[in-house]
């Protein structure tokens, strides 16, 4: 979760300090504008506004570090969440075990108790 967290940070950081480059370059270099379309005939005709050729290539970075962090952060959920069941099942099992002695105690105490004097 610290990962996840400190990407999203880093992101956040990174982004900030890139749009305040762009913001500070002239609109010839990254001003060109992008617009993405999605066409299916006769059925659907999609367009986006146009967007800055570099705030889309700031946004694709940025989602870029938070996916990764993502996909990084996935496997060590699993093992937490593996490792709680294995430790409940310890838990268990130390109960179970707990009284199993107490029943084997009860069980010389009562030998002894009905132990036939001699």
């Amino acid at each position: 979760m610290k990962r996840l967290v400190f990407a999203v940070i880093m992101a956040l950081l990174f982004f900030i300090v890139l749009n305040f480059v762009y913001c500070n370059l002239d609109s010839a270099t990254f001003g060109y504008a992008i617009i993405f379309k999605f066409k299916l005939p006769y059925i659907l005709n999609l367009e986006s506004i146009p967007i800055p050729l570099g705030f889309a290539l700031l946004a694709a970075f940025s989602f870029g570090m938070v996916a990764i962090a993502l996909l990084e952060a996935l496997p060590s959920f699993f093992k937490t969440l593996e490792i709680r069941a294995k430790n409940k099942r310890i838990r268990q099992l130390e109960k179970e075990l707990t009284l199993v002695r107490q029943m084997m105690d009860n069980k010389k105490d009562e030998a002894i108790i009905n132990k036939p004097i001699e």
